[in-house]
């Protein structure tokens, strides 16, 4: 069994070691073509990051650079342009219409399920540094904050008052640390901060509707287990994520068996990034040519 594994480990790395490839790139995006002993692919990204990728087991032969030029050109001759940055990301298409999205904005600021929407001049000298001057205008250079992203103060007040822990089921946390998760990013999946960012953003039909039903159920609930009948109850776990210890304390204490959690540290506001947002930081506004 041993040496059949091995022999399957040599016959890939042969494979991709004579594996033949074709690349060619130029301002409108970059293709590569790829042939080996029993595939052949073709992958192209354009400059606002569009992307493709065809191919498989029908195995043909590999263009020359100036047929993948071709290729190229036609893939991404309608391609526009791409900013990102820390906040966000906007793409401007060669009709002028633009499109922005900012880190943890759903409804907030105007944006429309996640969305900002416009038409602005393209021109092919100007659009790229004007795309990221729209990015910044729209979505700044740091990413959104729970307080940014809650702009109504009864909803906030609302939403706070649902997720903030009673004794009963999870602990009790103080009005500081409340206020702390105010400055956190509120792009934070599984995290206090982000179940607080989505209830208010998301109102009604959603995190709000939920959390109204999780409290109203704990009001009237009769079980000996309220806490986990009305699905507010938690696992206490002294290690955490990270297989690091942690006090299991609560300030330290998860919440909710959705996804929240509370945060670890409240003192200097800091939380985690995406990890799709791993770039650092520069003038806080970077186009990507692929």
């Amino acid at each position: 069994m041993k040496k059949s594994l091995i022999l399957v480990a040599i016959m890939i790395a042969a494979a991709t070691l004579f594996a033949e490839t074709v690349t060619c790139e130029s301002k409108m995006g970059k293709c590569i073509y790829e042939l080996s002993a029993d595939l052949f692919w073709q992958d192209c990204t354009c400059r606002d990051g569009s992307y493709s990728r065809v191919g498989g087991s029908d195995l043909q032969p590999l263009p020359s650079e100036e047929e993948c030029n071709v290729s190229l050109d036609k893939q991404c001759k309608d391609a526009g342009f791409k900013c990102e940055n820390e906040a966000g990301e906007c793409v401007i298409a060669q009709n002028g219409e633009y499109i922005c999205q900012c880190l943890g904005v759903w409804s907030a600021n105007g944006a429309v399920e996640g969305m900002f929407k416009g038409t602005m001049e393209f021109n092919e000298e100007t659009s790229e540094k004007e795309n990221c001057d729209k990015l910044v205008e729209i979505c700044g250079t740091e990413p959104a904050t729970v307080r940014d992203v809650c702009e109504d103060q009864e909803i906030l007040n609302e939403c706070i008052t649902y997720i903030k822990p009673v004794e009963t089921c999870y602990g009790r946390w103080e009005d500081e640390d409340i206020e702390s998760i105010l400055d956190h990013q509120a792009y934070n999946p599984g995290t206090v901060y982000g179940k607080i960012s989505n209830c208010c953003q998301w109102g009604e039909d959603n995190d709000l509707k939920e959390w109204r039903t999780k409290w109203e159920c704990l009001d009237s609930c009769t079980d000996e287990d309220c806490c986990q009948t009305c699905e507010l109850y938690i696992h206490l776990d002294d290690t955490a994520e990270d297989g690091s210890d942690k006090d299991a304390d609560a300030a330290n204490t998860e919440v909710p068996t959705d996804g929240a959690t509370a945060p670890e540290d409240t003192a200097d506001g800091d939380s985690s990034v995406p990890a799709e947002k791993e770039e650092s930081k520069s003038d806080g506004c970077s186009v990507l040519f692929i």
